[in-house]
């Protein structure tokens, strides 16, 4: 009688592939779960962006334009002001989002005794960029950040 210790070579095979086939569900997950984390991120920094320049024309009142007029904010100069915090940069440590992106204010017909204005956020980060980037912001008057202000 021979005594066989171990496991043959197609033992062996299956269990390679049921962990291969296991490994690679892991990673599709994993991958999913910190893309929808990016975009979340995306998407709360955009949400900062419009509270930010929304508070900054509360307490500077007469930066808000004119009736069918729009104005664009720097995060960088929202960012000096303490409006808004540093945007970290999900894809890459040790850098931020903050010197390419801005906030379009539009201000709209007014409603009575409403200002009609609208806010929106264009990120710019590491490849990723929100809608509000297309539109086109040539002519329109834009607030940048002091000289004496660092911003990353």
């Amino acid at each position: 009688m021979i005594n066989k210790k171990g496991f043959t070579m197609l033992e062996l095979l299956a269990v390679i592939i049921i962990l291969g086939i296991l490994v690679t569900l892991a990673y599709m997950g994993v991958s999913q779960y910190l893309d929808r984390t990016k975009s979340a991120v995306y998407e709360d920094y955009e949400k900062n962006i419009t509270d930010g320049v929304t508070n900054y024309l509360i307490d500077h009142t007469g930066y808000i334009p004119l009736e069918g007029e729009s104005l664009v904010v720097d995060v960088s100069k929202l960012i000096c002001e303490g409006y808004v915090n540093n945007l970290e940069d999900p894809n890459i440590s040790n850098r931020t989002c903050n010197l390419e992106s801005y906030a379009i204010v539009k201000r709209n017909n007014n409603t009575g005794f409403n200002m009609d204005i609208e806010y929106s956020a264009c990120l710019k980060c590491s490849g990723y960029e929100s809608p509000a980037c297309s539109n086109s912001i040539a002519g329109i008057e834009r607030l940048t950040k002091d000289a004496s202000c660092e911003v990353e």
